[in-house]
């Protein structure tokens, strides 16, 4: 018999689950791309600061795509 308290406890589950997958998942991804730029760019001799800040700010991974632009272009000029 399908009683209100188990569609409400589907609800919750489809509401955490949206959750994990669209917010806590891409917010992790996120944090260790960005630990691994400012390690990269510390060891590259680049300012790890402004290259952590550029790819935690811009959106949609952009500041990734620009980080790795510009460290190819500085592992070229060495």
């Amino acid at each position: 018999m399908l009683t209100i308290f188990n569609i409400y406890s589907d609800l919750y589950f489809l509401i955490g689950l949206l959750l994990l997958i669209f917010l806590i998942v891409p917010y992790a991804i996120l944090v260790f791309v960005v630990i691994w730029v400012y390690k990269d760019a510390k060891k590259k001799g680049l300012n790890a600061v402004v290259w952590v800040l550029i790819v935690w700010i811009i959106p949609f991974f952009i500041g990734i795509i620009l980080y790795m632009n510009n460290r190819t272009r500085s592992d070229s000029d060495n």
